[in-house]
């Protein structure tokens, strides 16, 4: 019986041998491979980070590049060194190229040890932890970290060459003769399809403050609890479509000896989406609270919607412009003239053509709403159009642009509350602190804006609320209730602003 377990252990002992030589002995195969594979999955990720740069930057001045410097191969382990060229006025002087330099300690799949420490079991291609070296541009920010890379990361490349990974920006302090800057230190993850075709991006900062002199004086600028959450499907547009997130605690701005104003609970949102060959979108800011001069004012809202948008024209009147119009608008600002655009006839032709095709998909702007809520009241205002093709862009401009408007349709509300809570507030930052006094100012300044809307007869006053409405469509103009043509509507409001500038005189 003894001799019988004994056999049977024996056996299970070989078996389990042989399982830990199997697994090892595909192990060193599946690094190996790794290895002669991961020269042609670098430069494949590097060209195709290129061509997004490209993309982005297309039509300034700026520009950024990426290349494989060198790639030391082993068989378990590979290390590369990379050189980000990066161009920009706001970080070089003259706007000279700057030089960033990486490396990149990488584990070979299909388990790389880093992996099984944090019992990541799910085989990879490879594991990367890479950081920024010291040069003559990055060694000042090596000294405000102790001589610890500032920037640093890591990541994994699966078999289907998915990525997954981090990157973390060190907290920094600088304080010197051109200003104080401090920062937290930012904490980022990727996620990312082969191609990039699905991406998310979250990330997350405490604090930023800085302090730096301007030609307005000194501007002081605090953020704190920033995070926010990216990225989506990539369409035929070229967008990612999906989600949108980024919310802001607090932030603070201040220029010269002006007041600061600080907004608190900022949160935006968006949503992209593609149906039928069109782009919608939506955005929407919010604010929970603006305090100017460290008196509350009240929340605020913007929310736009866009419709309709053909995906092509869009795509190429971006492209056409990142090209065509923004080189000339730059050069234009530099040169400290005018801005005046010049195509030549192909480009005009081009740009008419796309244009048109835009506008027959019939797109649709609309500020959904713009608020100010305070302590007493609420006044807000939307505006919706959508556009259609005018015809010929060579006819007058004033007839390409009503032609253009298929429908129009704006709201205005004015809270009277809400105007005396501002109104006070005003008061109160002018130095008047009597109470009775306050109370007076804030009731004329809202008795005037309800006497104005009167004797204009440019809005209506229901209630606590002044308000005015206009529809258009049609050539027809229908202003709060009356109905008239677009010149007799233009005559309309400029006889009756004009009334109003001769009784103020």
């Amino acid at each position: 019986m003894d001799s019988e377990v004994g056999r049977k252990m024996s056996k299970s002992a070989n078996v389990a041998v042989g399982v830990v030589i199997a697994v090892a002995a595909l192990g060193t195969a599946g690094a190996w491979y790794t290895g002669t594979q991961l020269d042609g999955v670098l430069r494949d990720s590097i060209d195709n980070a290129n061509r997004q740069f490209k993309s982005s930057f297309s039509g300034t001045d700026d520009s950024m590049s990426v290349e494989l410097v060198s790639l030391d191969r082993h068989l378990f382990t590979s290390t590369a060194h990379y050189r980000v060229n990066v161009q920009s006025k706001s970080l070089g002087k003259n706007n000279e190229k700057i030089e960033l330099l990486f490396v990149d300690n990488i584990e070979h799949g299909p388990l790389p040890f880093s992996r099984l420490r944090s019992l990541k079991l799910l085989p990879v291609m490879a594991s990367s932890n890479y950081e920024i070296e010291k040069n003559a541009f990055s060694e000042k920010w090596f000294a405000m970290t102790n001589g610890a890379a500032p920037l640093k990361g890591s990541a994994s490349i699966g078999y289907d060459r998915a990525t997954e990974g981090t990157l973390q920006l060190l907290p920094l302090d600088i304080n010197d003769k051109d200003g104080m800057f401090k920062f937290s230190g930012l904490d980022l993850a990727v996620a990312a399809s082969a191609d990039a075709e699905k991406l998310k991006i979250t990330g997350n900062m405490d604090n930023l403050q800085l302090n730096v002199a301007s030609e307005q004086g000194p501007v002081s600028v605090e953020l704190h609890g920033v995070t926010f959450d990216t990225g989506g499907t990539k369409g035929a547009s070229g967008f990612y479509l999906g989600h949108s997130n980024l919310k802001v605690a607090s932030a603070l701005f201040q220029i010269g000896d002006k007041p600061p104003v600080l907004f608190k609970d900022f949160v935006n949102t968006s949503l992209m989406q593609e149906a039928d060959s069109n782009l919608s979108a939506q955005v929407t800011y919010d604010i929970g609270m603006i305090n100017y001069n460290g008196k509350d004012i009240g929340a605020s809202q913007m929310l736009w919607k866009f419709g309709n948008f053909d995906v092509a024209s869009t795509q190429a009147l971006l492209h056409f412009f990142q090209e065509k119009v923004q080189p000339q608008q730059q050069a234009a600002a530099q040169a400290g003239i005018p801005f005046k655009l010049k195509l030549s006839d192909a480009d005009q032709a081009k740009m008419n053509a796309d244009l048109a095709k835009l506008l027959n998909a019939k797109p649709h702007i609309e500020l959904e709403k713009i608020s100010l809520k305070t302590a007493n009241g609420e006044s807000h205002f939307s505006l919706a159009v959508d556009l259609k093709n005018p015809g010929p862009l060579d006819q007058p401009p004033a007839e390409v642009g009503r032609k253009m408007i298929g429908e129009l349709n704006a709201k205005l509300l004015l809270s009277q509350p809400m105007i005396k809570d501002v109104a006070s507030l005003q008061a109160s930052l002018n130095g008047l602190t009597d109470p009775k006094a306050i109370a007076e100012q804030a009731q004329g300044a809202s008795d005037m804006v309800s006497g104005m809307a009167v004797m204009t007869q440019l809005a209506k006053v229901e209630g606590e609320n002044v308000v005015s409405d206009l529809h258009y469509a049609n050539d027809i103009v229908d202003f709060n209730g009356q109905k008239m043509t677009v010149q007799q509507f233009f005559s309309m409001v400029t006889s009756r602003l004009g009334g109003l500038s001769t009784t103020d005189q």
